[in-house]
């Protein structure tokens, strides 16, 4: 992996281009903005738009692969019915089992010279949220694109289940957080997480007892992130009321900072990522914050795949390294811009949207 850290200087940019956004309902999403935004400050003449479908088809297949396209992003629910018919995955895809973006790669030995190759940014969401919040942070230290702290420096922590589930795990992972504690109230989710990640320590978190006693011990690894990835609405049955619980526990564990390695940029505070951001301050969101966790809501994430996929599709590289920005294919003013834009955008008020998988043709 590269450790090139991001630089101000823009890479070359495809031009006149479209990309396509696949699933159903998708009339809501804020992506068309964010995305058209950076190529129009790229200046670029690309496009983002919509493509109503619930399922894949012959018609959206070959718009992607159309020479006018430069890539597609994929949404529910179709980001696992699109792993067949792409040429390849990324290792990001494949340990999630789910692509939310297709790029095209240049290649010699498929035809019209490129393959389609399908990646999960959602990853990217979560981990290049928490790493931009370590920068901030420590701002004096230099925090590369690949950077992992050591392994046994931190354990994590991820609140749900599903799909948003398996990216936050593989994103900790790669932040050398081990182990990964697993917070959910259906233990058959919890079996499912451990078994696509069978080389990963994931330990089931089931009450607020268990986490004194996997936490509260002086040689307790500390717990340094936790991502939660569940609706954002009041807990009110006993089961919902419990992962709450869980969550506080693990929030008031003892972080002996002072215990660890100082020349690390650890994070103080410890750093909780929201993946629900309606409301913007969730009540998990809250409770974390009101424990001295630093709060980062899910716009945050919403905005770092978003970028990384911008970048990819501007590279024709699928590769996590060029979505955290190796080469530099978006500026950091460009960046800038683009955050401070959907940082303040309203919600999107959807229009009539019609379904075109129920009368295209199938894949």
């Amino acid at each position: 992996m590269s450790a090139v850290p991001p630089t101000d200087v823009p890479a070359p940019i495809v031009r006149n281009k479209k990309v396509y956004l696949g699933g159903y309902p998708i009339a809501h999403s804020a992506s068309p903005a964010f995305q058209n935004f950076i190529f129009e400050q790229l200046g670029s003449g690309c496009s983002y738009n919509l493509w109503s479908t619930s399922r894949v088809t012959k018609q959206y297949l070959d718009a992607v692969r159309a020479e006018d396209c430069c890539g597609a992003a994929v949404t529910m629910p179709n980001k696992v019915a699109i792993l067949p018919y792409l040429d390849e995955l990324t290792p990001e895809a494949r340990a999630t089992s789910a692509v939310n973006t297709i790029v095209k790669v240049p290649s010699a030995s498929h035809p019209n010279g490129i393959k389609l190759v399908g990646t999960n940014t959602d990853f990217l969401g979560v981990r290049n949220a928490l790493l931009r919040s370590l920068r901030l942070q420590h701002p004096a230290a230099s925090i590369p694109i690949d950077f992992a702290f050591p392994r046994g420096t931190g354990a994590a922590a991820v609140i749900g289940g599903g799909a948003t589930t398996r990216s936050a795990v593989h994103a900790l992972h790669t932040l050398g957080m081990s182990p990964i504690y697993l917070v959910n109230r259906d233990k058959k989710e919890v079996e499912a997480v451990q078994q696509a990640f069978p080389d990963l320590e994931l330990v089931h978190f089931e009450s607020a007892k268990q986490v004194e006693d996997g936490l509260g011990g002086e040689d307790a690894t500390p717990l340094l992130m936790v991502v939660g990835a569940i609706p954002a609405i009041t807990p009110t049955s006993a089961t919902e009321r419990a992962v709450y619980s869980i969550a506080t526990a693990m929030f008031v564990s003892p972080y002996r900072r002072e215990k660890l390695d100082q020349s690390l940029p650890l994070p103080n505070p410890r750093l909780f990522l929201e993946m629900a951001y309606k409301p913007r301050l969730t009540p998990m969101l809250k409770i974390g914050g009101a424990l001295g966790w630093q709060q980062i809501d899910g716009i945050q994430a919403m905005i770092e795949q978003g970028l990384a996929q911008n970048r990819m599709w501007n590279a024709s590289d699928a590769s996590y390294e060029v979505g955290s920005g190796k080469d530099t294919y978006l500026s950091e003013a460009v960046c800038h811009a683009a955050r401070a834009m959907v940082e303040g955008m309203a919600d999107v008020v959807p229009a009539p949207e019609i379904d075109r998988g129920l009368t295209d043709e199938a894949a």
